[in-house]
């Protein structure tokens, strides 16, 4: 019975993680939607985090994901759908995690569990230059668009009361209603949002808003694959893998939080340099 004597990349990830002292209780912990490899949801319109490029997953945190993969020595495989149906995907363990560093917020840790931090959300608000909003309170009675199931929904209700939202499926069909006209602004990520008024010469963007630590969602039944991800996480913070791939990313003048160096003591710094 040949067979029963390998053992699965999975298990022994999740041994190597118990003999290092900072993995779950038993190896029978740690597991995997399919056997030898990270089933990682992904969205395909959001750059410069994740989307596609010739038909195959790339971006900032699917280069992560693969990193956090190599540690764990698994193959990273990413589906695409929607950010309304990655949670739900997670919880019910149809995927591993997300390649998207999704807000950690007190609703949230009741579906799922979350990874120590890859990062601290900031959001802006974009707007045509036709019709501009410099600041995010003057969206009171006007319309904005936000991806169906963001934390951004209740954020911008709170912090401007009397805002009407509407919601879309993705980046691009919000996008397309702020161009048309049928909505006032577009309230997003930062780095989308960059992107958004860097190619779109009609549109512009009001002041950074901080919304918060973003990590990586894991399904609460599975602390193993949470404490092997922590490990992951910690040592490609220090080890300045994210850094150099933060630098990859991102535009010229970003800059990584100075939350995550905090939490990640010895994390170096990557300069974002002019290409």
């Amino acid at each position: 019975m040949h067979g029963s004597l390998k053992m699965s990349s999975a298990v022994l990830a999740a041994t190597i993680a118990v003999i290092g002292g900072i993995g779950p209780a038993s190896a029978a912990d740690f597991k995997t939607v399919q056997p030898d490899q990270l089933t990682i949801a992904y969205r395909t319109d959001d750059k410069p985090v994740s989307f596609i490029v010739d038909g195959k997953p790339t971006g900032f945190l699917i280069d992560f994901e693969n990193a956090v993969a190599d540690e764990l020595h698994l193959k990273a495989v990413f589906i695409a759908t929607d950010f309304a149906s990655m949670l739900p995907g997670v919880r019910n363990q149809r995927y591993d995690s997300a390649a998207f560093d999704v807000l950690v917020t007190p609703e949230r840790e009741k579906v799922v569990d979350f990874t120590k931090a890859v990062g601290y959300r900031q959001a802006r608000l974009v707007a045509r230059k036709n019709a501009p909003i410099s600041d995010v309170a003057d969206t009171k009675g006007k319309v904005v668009a936000i991806t169906r199931g963001s934390a951004l929904i209740p954020k911008l209700k709170e912090l401007v009361p009397g805002v009407s939202i509407r919601e879309f499926p993705n980046i691009a069909s919000s996008l397309n209603a702020l161009l048309a006209n049928q909505v006032d602004g577009l309230f997003t990520g930062l780095t989308t949002a960059d992107d958004l008024v860097a190619k779109h010469q009609e549109l512009m963007a009001s002041q950074l808003v901080t919304t918060g630590k973003a990590a990586f969602p894991i399904a609460q039944e599975n602390p193993g694959l949470k404490a092997a991800y922590n490990k992951a996480i910690t040592d490609l913070m220090t080890d300045g893998t994210y850094a150099k791939l933060f630098a990859k990313w991102n535009p010229p003048g970003t800059v990584i939080p100075d939350e995550l160096y905090k939490d990640y003591p010895g994390m170096p710094h990557e300069k974002i340099g002019t290409n």
